[in-house]
């Protein structure tokens, strides 16, 4: 196994398990066909960042918002491309994170990833960058805990629900992350139709907006906000007067005094009521454990560990 530059990685644990992994050394084997092993890799992927938008932010219609953002930051759109989520690929994407989840964040990854299509946006930074771009766009979407997520955050940007599992967007930590992801999801020919994009110039932003509106109309809207989403499930549970189980539980999670949405869930499919799955899942992403109390196998990276030094650019690779 050929060891990973530093320049594609600050993470020196990442570098060792990546050199491994075959997601990167699948789409590492493509970029090297495309582009040869010389100085043309390293300059074209600091200027480029991918930008995954959720289902979750298709349900709230962020999109528009978040590439609006992204913009006005110097980002451009260049390529995209629809895929869909399943079990294998949220597992894959977070593998090496996914060690500090508890079981009940990964049940509610599971109704929010696979309920709709994505959309993966290559994006160009047009300034010459000092730092990865995909290093600083990842800085621009902010935490995973909603507490300290600011205004200037692409998760608080993108909707107003605001719960530790609804993310709304993913963004590569670094350049090496963009080759992994790009080997998880997509096959040889889709990576190689993006990785032909990585020195485009051409700003793609209306077609992204019109596959944007494409996937929106299929997905059903929702504020994926908890206590409204709680409020529709107890229009319905008061028409069902004999259903004592559901409304007695239903008035514990709304007076704060049970957490147990998994049984809350349960008791409304008993009952046959036509809650939306976004309602369901506003609901388990607020009152789900977050958690546990272990690092990382591959900790997440700060903008500031590029930023303390300059780039270092090789060859190698």
């Amino acid at each position: 196994m050929r060891p990973i530059p530093e320049w594609l990685s600050r993470v020196e644990r990442k570098r060792e398990i990546y050199a491994g992994d075959p997601y990167y050394r699948d789409a590492w084997d493509d970029l090297t066909a495309f582009l040869g092993t010389g100085s043309a890799v390293p300059e074209q992927l600091y200027r480029v960042a991918p930008m995954v938008l959720r289902p979750d932010t298709m349900a709230v219609r962020g999109g528009a918002r978040l590439l609006a953002a992204v913009r006005s930051a110097n980002f451009v759109p260049v390529a995209w491309s629809k895929f869909r989520f399943d079990r294998h690929i949220t597992r894959e994407v977070w593998r090496y994170q996914l060690n500090i989840a508890t079981r009940e964040r990964i049940d509610v990854m599971d109704m929010i990833m696979p309920a709709g299509e994505s959309l993966y946006v290559l994006l160009r930074e047009t300034e010459e960058p000092g730092i990865p771009a995909t290093a600083r766009l990842s800085d621009m979407k902010g935490p995973s805990r909603p507490e300290d997520r600011g205004a200037h955050h692409l998760r608080r940007i993108a909707g107003e629900a605001q719960a530790s599992v609804l993310t709304y967007v993913h963004i590569a930590d670094e350049p090496a992350d963009i080759i992994r992801e790009l080997g998880i999801f997509f096959d040889r020919s889709e990576r190689m139709r993006l990785l032909g994009a990585l020195d485009a110039r051409q700003d793609v932003t209306q077609q992204v907006l019109a596959a944007l509106a494409e996937v929106e109309a299929r997905t059903e809207a929702s504020d994926l906000l908890w206590k409204f989403a709680l409020e529709r499930l107890d229009s319905q549970v008061s028409g069902l007067p004999g259903d004592a189980e559901l409304a007695a539980l239903l008035e514990l999670v709304r007076s704060g005094r049970s957490k147990d949405w998994q049984s809350l869930l349960a008791l409304a499919d008993r009952s046959g009521l036509q809650w939306s799955h976004w309602d369901r899942v506003a609901v388990a992403a607020e009152l789900s454990t977050r958690h546990l109390e272990v690092e990382p196998v591959i900790p997440d990276v700060s903008r500031s560990v590029w930023s303390s030094g300059s780039r270092s650019r090789t060859e190698d690779g």
